[in-house]
C-alpha cells in the first residue's frame, strides 16, 4: 500500500481566463457588501455561491441541480475554494443565494460594478446604444400575492414577443452597450407587457449617472422617437439619434414628395459588402429633409443600395404570391362557401391582408355564367333521354395591379430617416449614419444571449430567482464582452489580422468569447499520488494558439502550469 500509485485529473478549463476579469471587476468585494455578512450557520457564503453561478453562466450553462456536478469536475482552486467548501455546494444553497440576491439592491450593485469597470478598463462612454428583446418562458407563472417586505416582483406575462411566440409569456430585457467594443454598461428587466417607448427615460437617466454627465450620444430604435423621450434627453443637455417611425406624418409627406419629383441624393459612403467578398459595394446616399420634425429636431433621409434591392424584392415577391393565391381561389369558386359575391370577396380580402399587398393590388369580383345539363326524368340514360339545361352565376376574383401605387412605392425603395438633435456642424450626415449603424452590435449581443449564452430556457419558477438569475447573466455577458474587446484591441495593436480558432484551424478576424473559452474547455491539471502523498503535479500542454490567446489577454502561461 505504501507504493500504491494513483493519478488525479481535474479540469481547469477557461477559469484562468475569466478570473482576472472577475478580479478587476471586484465582483467578490461588491457581492460581499451587497449581500451582507453571511449567517454563521452557513457553510458557504451567499457571495461565494453567486460567484460560482457567474462562472457557470460564463463558461458552461447548467440548471441549478447540475452546477454542483459541473463544479466537482474542476480543480477547487479555480473557484478560490478548498475541497471541503466545494463539497458544500448544492442546488439548495445556490437557490438561497439567488433569493438573498433578490432582496439586495441590484440596481445599486450594477451601478457600482459598471462604474468600476469603466475606470478599470478605460471604456469610452462617448456613445451608448440601447435595444430590448424578449426572454420567453414556458409555464403558467401566475401572479403571486405581494411580498411582506414590499419589494415588487417581475410579472411574467404576455406581451409583444420579439421571438415571434405570442402564445408564450415573457419578460422584456433592455440592454445598453458602448460603442467601445459593445461592452454592456446597463441592463434592466421589465414586466412582459411593458412597451419599449416607456423605458428610455429611466435608462438614459441611469446612463447619465454612470457617465457622470449628459454629454454622450444615446442611440436607439424608433421607440425612442416620442415627444416625451426626445424632450427629456434634449432638455437635460443630452444628445440622441433614433429612427423616425413609419407612422409619423413627416414620413408620409416625404414619401409623397419623393414620388412626385426627383430628389437630389448625394453619395456619402461606399462600404464593402457585408455578405460576400465579391459582391458590389453598398452605397449610401443622403439628403436633408425639407422640414424638421414636429418637435423641431434635425431630420435626414438616407438611401441604401442593399435596402433598395431588398425592398424591391419583398414587394415583387408579395405581389406574385398574392396573384397566385387569387388564381387558386378562382379555381375553387362556385363550390362550398365560395358561392356568393360576399363570400368570394371576403376570401380575397383575407389573401390581400395576409400578403400585405393592399396598396399595390385591386381585386375585382366578376360574375360568370356557367351551364350544366341534367336528365329531365330519373332512370338510366338512353337514346331518347331528354336533358334540361341549367344556368348559374359564379363569382370569380381577378387581381389588377395598381401601377401608380407601385411606382410611388418603388420611388421610396431603400430609404430610411434618422432623427437627431446634434447640430450639422458637430456631426455630418455620414457621422450620424455610422453612429446608428453600430446598432447591429447590440443586436448581436441579444443573439449571443439566446444562443451561445443559452439564457433560455429559464429553469426557475420563482420571479425572485429569475430576477437574480438575469442579473448574474448580465455580469456573465459583460465578462464575455470584455474578453472580446481586449482580444480584438490587442490584435489591432500587434497588427494581427486573424487567428486560427475556427474548426480545421480556419482563420477568424473577430474572435468571440465563446470560441476563445472553448479553446481551453478540455484543459486539465494532474496530480500523481504515491502512498497517498502528492509526488508530482503536471498540466496538459498548451498549443500555439492557446499561448497566443493568453498573450493577447495578458494572462501568464503560469496560470496553466507553464
Amino acid at each position: 500500500m505504501k507504493n500504491e500509485h494513483s493519478l488525479e485529473s481535474l479540469c481547469v478549463g477557461g477559469h484562468p481566463v475569466i478570473t482576472p476579469f472577475m478580479e478587476r471587476l471586484r465582483l467578490k468585494e461588491f457581492f460581499d457588501v451587497a449581500l451582507g455578512p453571511p449567517d454563521r450557520r452557513c457553510r458557504l457564503a451567499p457571495s461565494e455561491s453567486a460567484l460560482v453561478l457567474v462562472r457557470n453562466f460564463t463558461l458552461s450553462r447548467h440548471p441549478l441541480y447540475g452546477v454542483p456536478e459541473w463544479a466537482a469536475r474542476f480543480d477547487p482552486g479555480q473557484f478560490d475554494m478548498d475541497e471541503r467548501q466545494l463539497k458544500f455546494l448544492n442546488d439548495d444553497r445556490l437557490g438561497r443565494a439567488l433569493d438573498r440576491m433578490f432582496t439586495a439592491d441590484l440596481r445599486s450593485l450594477m451601478t457600482r460594478v459598471i462604474v468600476n469597470m469603466v475606470k478599470e478598463f478605460d471604456i469610452d462612454l462617448e456613445r451608448c446604444h440601447n435595444d430590448s428583446t424578449s426572454i420567453t418562458f414556458s409555464g403558467v407563472y401566475r401572479q403571486k400575492p405581494a411580498r411582506a417586505d414590499g419589494k415588487r416582483r417581475l410579472l411574467v406575462t404576455h406581451g409583444h414577443n420579439k421571438d415571434h411566440r405570442p402564445d408564450l409569456k415573457q419578460l422584456v430585457w433592455s440592454l445598453s452597450v458602448t460603442s467601445d467594443g459593445a461592452v454592456p454598461v446597463h441592463y434592466n428587466v421589465y414586466d412582459g407587457n411593458v412597451t419599449d417607448d416607456t423605458t428610455h427615460i429611466e435608462t438614459w437617466d441611469v446612463l447619465r449617472r454612470i457617465a457622470g454627465s449628459p454629454d454622450f450620444i444615446y442611440v436607439a430604435d424608433s421607440k425612442l422617437c416620442t415627444r416625451d423621450n426626445m424632450g427629456h434627453i434634449a432638455g437635460h443637455g443630452g444628445r440622441f439619434i433614433t429612427l423616425l417611425p413609419r407612422t409619423r406624418g413627416e414620413d408620409t409627406r416625404f414619401r409623397k414628395h419623393i414620388a412626385a419629383k426627383e430628389v437630389e441624393w448625394q453619395t456619402i459612403w461606399r462600404r464593402p459588402s457585408l455578405r460576400r467578398k465579391g459582391d458590389p459595394r453598398e452605397v449610401f446616399e443622403a439628403v436633408a429633409a425639407p422640414e424638421t420634425t414636429s418637435e423641431g429636431y434635425r431630420l435626414t433621409w438616407y438611401r441604401s443600395s442593399e435596402k433598395w434591392k431588398r425592398d424591391e424584392a419583398t414587394r415583387d415577391n408579395a405581389i406574385q404570391e398574392a396573384r397566385q393565391e387569387i388564381t387558386r381561389l378562382r379555381e375553387r369558386c362556385g363550390r362550398g362557401k365560395l358561392k356568393t359575391s360576399d363570400q368570394v370577396s371576403e376570401a380575397a380580402d383575407k389573401i390581400i391582408k395576409e400578403t400585405q399587398t393592399g396598396q399595390w393590388l385591386r381585386v375585382e369580383i366578376k360574375p360568370c355564367q356557367t351551364s350544366s345539363f341534367k336528365q329531365a326524368n330519373p332512370g338510366r340514360p338512353g337514346e331518347k333521354t331528354r336533358y334540361v339545361r341549367r344556368t348559374a352565376v359564379k363569382y370569380e376574383p381577378f387581381a389588377a395591379l395598381n401601377e401608380n401605387a407601385i411606382r410611388a412605392s418603388a420611388a421610396a425603395d431603400g430609404i430610411f430617416p434618422l432623427v437627431t438633435n446634434i447640430p450639422a456642424d458637430d456631426a455630418s450626415p455620414l457621422d450620424i449614419l455610422k453612429y446608428y449603424k453600430y446598432q447591429s452590435f447590440i443586436e448581436k449581443r441579444h443573439e449571443q444571449l439566446k444562443t451561445l449564452a443559452a439564457v433560455v430556457p429559464v429553469n426557475y419558477k420563482s420571479p425572485e430567482r429569475i430576477e437574480a438569475f438575469l442579473f448574474l447573466y448580465f455580469i456573465s455577458v459583460t465578462i464575455h464582452a470584455l474578453i472580446e474587446r481586449q482580444t480584438r484591441n490587442a490584435m489591432r495593436e500587434r497588427k494581427i489580422r486573424s487567428i486560427p480558432i475556427y474548426p480545421e484551424e480556419r482563420e477568424c478576424r473577430a474572435p468571440t468569447a465563446d470560441k476563445i473559452l472553448g479553446l481551453f474547455e478540455s484543459f486539465r491539471r494532474h496530480r500523481l499520488f504515491i502512498g497517498g502523498k502528492v509526488t508530482e503535479t503536471f498540466w496538459d500542454s498548451l498549443s500555439d494558439i492557446q499561448i497566443t490567446i493568453l498573450e493577447l489577454l495578458d494572462i501568464p502561461t503560469s496560470e496553466y502550469g507553464h
